[in-house]
């Protein structure tokens, strides 16, 4: 559903309970720079809406972690951070992918809903704000929209730097920790911020955008990975990947600017 045809009755929040699994999400770096990058061009009704729910100095970045925070508390809650797709699928099918609605990709559509008809309690559309801070940076990961488990890599061991790990924990924070300081990456998002084609990234769906978040990981992340031996990221292969992870967290943060300024014309 795109974003700006929103389904006029949502669930609440609080009672969206998902099935459980085992997911990461950017690392809280990677969530605190969409969150400082996004706040930089955001449009001061927007802004003027988040001081109405959150407090006068209230910035994006203060609440950038609570949706992962809040997996820990409710396990129940992890599955709403990503996302499957079958090896032979030429589209995103939510009936397919997402059943029971416990997707990234729905919850994020549901968050919107619930923002901007701002029919429900305070304390829940709150709580609806928040999850969309974070959930929106988990969108653009490119492992957390990939194949089922079983057909994706994910767990494969890669080497950076001389050390050994799964690939997710390589894309979730050891490729984001290579950039430097949070000031270092949040000064790359905001030049590729800078550079980038806003009618493009803002076009399309929220359904069109975990597929092209799908697609990287298909296209440009697994081809990379070794199916029998250990992968060694280096030259070619870290370059590619800090590309993709600067890009992917820029279109985060002003997809976020989109996706509110839609909740709040």
């Amino acid at each position: 559903m795109e974003t700006n045809r929103l389904r006029p009755c949502l669930p609440l929040l609080v009672a969206l309970f998902g099935v459980a699994c085992y997911a990461h999400a950017w690392s809280e770096q990677g969530h605190r720079i969409v969150a400082l990058a996004a706040q930089e061009h955001l449009s001061e009704n927007s802004k003027r809406r988040m001081s109405y729910l959150l407090g006068k100095e209230a910035v994006l970045v203060d609440v950038a972690t609570w949706a992962d925070e809040l997996s820990r508390e409710r396990p129940e809650t992890e599955a709403w951070h990503s996302i499957t797709i079958p090896p032979d699928a030429d589209s995103v099918d939510l009936e397919r992918d997402c059943p029971v609605g416990d997707c990234v990709t729905a919850k994020v559509r549901e968050c919107i809903g619930i923002v901007r008809l701002a029919i429900r309690s305070k304390n829940e559309i709150v709580d609806a704000f928040k999850m969309l801070v974070g959930l929106s940076a988990d969108m653009h990961q490119p492992l957390l929209n990939g194949y089922p488990p079983s057909h994706g890599k994910e767990d494969r061991v890669v080497v950076l730097d001389g050390e050994e790990m799964p690939l997710l924990d390589a894309w979730e924070s050891k490729l984001l920790d290579r950039f430097g300081s949070e000031e270092e990456v949040l000064e790359l998002v905001l030049k590729r911020i800078s550079e980038a084609d806003y009618e493009e990234w803002t076009s399309g769906t929220l359904r069109s955008w975990t597929w092209e978040t799908h697609r990287v990981a298909v296209e440009k992340v697994y081809p990379t990975i070794k199916e029998s031996e250990k992968t060694v990221l280096a030259a070619a292969e870290l370059e590619a990947a800090s590309e993709i992870v600067v890009e992917q967290l820029a279109k985060s943060a002003v997809r976020l600017v989109h996706m509110l300024a839609l909740a709040w014309p």
